[in-house]
């Protein structure tokens, strides 16, 4: 796994990692991540950007049947703090590492600046990965894209201005659904975008999996796609896909 300066002939191989790590790990609907691509990830933008002294891009690449494969990209913009903007990696390559060795040499490359981030709320969860390299979740703002408004998160290396992912509402013993009152597993739970869900079995014996409590308002009436994404039908609450969780890295 080789980390360097990204280069012009980059280009076709950073679109590809953005499109397929925007579908498969972000909850943005095909208008919107065609307005980032065209918008951020063209060609004429990407050089752009690989031509702009306040920006650096890094490229992991990798030998695959003998050929040099980009497989993740960081963007960093420089200023008083180094700050992420964009950071993707390859779907068929997570897991490997590849994202924790951009983050690395953002580290290195920048080692007397401090560090931030600003996360799509899409993709909140990839805010797990930036708070074990010691970023804190601050505050909210929103970025403006091909005329398109994106909520975002800033991620920066100080103190959080964010209360714990704590649930709002008391998490039950049981909850009655279906006409059956089911166990709740207070030590199961998964990250929400407001608070966690808690698994919700079918009986009291634990072994299978009935849906899910959102302790952001009380109701199970949750849904689960594909990719294991889950949704609040209630309040909106969600848990996007598990790529942004340990195993992206």
């Amino acid at each position: 796994m080789n980390v360097r300066t990204a280069e012009s002939d980059d280009r076709e191989q950073i679109r590809a990692i953005a499109r397929d790590s925007l579908r498969s790990s972000y909850s943005l609907s095909p208008e919107q991540i065609e307005t980032i691509l065209e918008e951020e990830f063209d060609d004429a933008s990407l050089s752009d950007l690989l031509d702009d002294a306040d920006t650096v891009v890094l490229v992991v690449d990798e030998t695959i049947d003998g050929t040099e494969t980009v497989r993740g990209f960081v963007t960093v913009e420089i200023g008083t703090e180094a700050t992420i903007r964009w950071l993707h990696v390859d779907p068929t390559a997570r897991g490997g590492g590849v994202a924790t060795a951009l983050l690395e040499r953002v580290r290195e490359r920048f080692s007397g600046k401090p560090i931030a981030a600003c996360i799509l709320d899409d993709a909140v969860e990839g805010g797990e990965f930036l708070e074990g390299f010691g970023l804190k979740r601050g505050d909210h703002d929103q970025i403006l894209v091909g005329g398109e408004e994106f909520a975002v998160t800033m991620f920066t290396e100080g103190q959080s201005t964010e209360t714990p992912n704590e649930p709002p509402v008391t998490v039950p013993e049981s909850v009655t659904v279906d006409g059956v009152d089911r166990p709740v597993d207070h030590d199961d739970s998964v990250p929400g975008s407001e608070a966690p869900f808690f698994t919700v079995y079918c009986a009291d014996d634990e072994e299978e999996a009935y849906g899910y409590f959102c302790s952001q308002c009380g109701s199970t009436d949750v849904s689960v796609d594909g990719l294991d994404r889950l949704e609040c039908g209630n309040c909106g609450n969600t848990h996007l896909a598990d790529e942004w969780d340990d195993a992206y890295l």
